[in-house]
């Protein structure tokens, strides 16, 4: 967004045992019982990032994916936003991010579960004095990573968007009541747990309608600065679930072949230990053609969904490297 100068992921989605995802009672009994791991409030990963026209603030590699990571910046105010690429990633106009929560899952707990923390801020002068820079996203969330759930809202009010309300870095991040941001009640979609956030960059609703009561013409996209749980539970592994961990890397990829109209393919892959996960897809000439996915993924079974629908017809490359190995299977795309 231009207030920077005043101041776009190969799609994944990791899949605990189903059991993870339909009793989040069980999960209130593993907390108590979690004194051996630790885990934190916000996002662990990104899976997806798709930029959209334009503004390109913290995509850097010197920067992203750390700068949405970790908690909001400390350093923002309702009236002062945060401009540090360290903390910032601008998505673009329509650009897309799934982000993941690996070590916890976000659960329906009382009140707001999950807050989006973007750098708006109010504006302190002009027409529009009083009212938020907004650069809305709409929010959608997920169990599995493929199917994802929309968040309701209004493009007049911008109530059900993210990007909306100023971030107020000292208080604690968890707290709503304090901590700014816009904040969702997984209640609101039907849901009762879920690991994965969706932010899909919708300024346009306001840029492309002067009539709209936050129209500005400066307006250049959704930019993230955290997303953090208020309601969750950690991911404990049962003594089970370490007995049964596969004792090699197994990686499979189906359908294959596959065509646009059959949707997407998907990764099944077995860890035999927790590891940071690299995958990347490559055309017949070497090129390759998504960015290089980082993924911290623990011990079990996990899926991607590998997202085809820009890719033409052809053979293709999907290559995955875990720790020293790396495994290569085809990929063929048919009309």
């Amino acid at each position: 967004m231009n207030r920077h100068n005043l101041i776009p992921f190969f799609r994944s989605s990791c899949e605990c045992r189903r059991r993870f995802f339909t009793f989040p009672l069980f999960f209130l009994l593993l907390a108590g019982a979690g004194s051996a791991q630790s885990f934190d409030p916000w996002a662990d990963s990104v899976v997806v990032f798709l930029p959209g026209e334009g503004q390109n603030f913290g995509q850097d590699p010197a920067y992203f994916p750390r700068n949405v990571l970790g908690p909001p910046d400390s350093t923002a105010t309702p009236t002062r936003a945060s401009t540090d690429p360290n903390e910032i990633l601008s998505l673009g106009l329509g650009g897309r991010i799934v982000l993941a929560f690996t070590d916890n899952l976000i659960i329906d707990g009382p009140g707001p579960d999950f807050t989006v923390f973007e750098n708006a801020f109010i504006r302190q002068f002009g027409p529009k004095q009083g009212l938020p820079f907004a650069e809305p996203a709409r929010v959608a969330v997920s169990r599995d990573g493929v199917h994802f759930v929309t968040f309701p809202f209004d493009s007049l009010t911008l109530k059900g968007l993210a990007g909306v309300t100023p971030t107020n870095g000292a208080a604690d991040p968890t707290d709503p009541d304090s901590s700014g941001g816009d904040s969702f009640d997984l209640a609101d979609v039907g849901l009762d747990t879920v690991r994965f956030v969706e932010l899909v960059d919708v300024t346009a609703i306001i840029k492309d309608n002067p009539d709209h009561p936050y129209w500005d013409p400066t307006l250049s996209g959704f930019d993230l600065d955290a997303v953090v749980a208020v309601n969750s539970v950690p991911v404990v592994p049962t003594a089970v679930q370490r007995q049964n961990a596969p004792q090699r890397f197994v990686f499979e990829l189906y359908p294959n072949p596959v065509s646009h109209n059959r949707g997407s393919p998907v990764v099944q892959m077995n860890l035999p230990r927790a590891s940071m996960v690299e995958m990347a897809l490559f055309n017949v000439l070497g090129q390759q053609v998504m960015p290089t996915e980082h993924i911290r993924a623990g011990a079990g079974d996990y899926r991607w969904s590998v997202p085809i629908e820009s890719l033409p017809p052809g053979l293709y490359f999907l290559r995955l490297q875990f720790d020293n190995r790396v495994a290569v299977r085809k990929l063929q795309i048919v009309r």
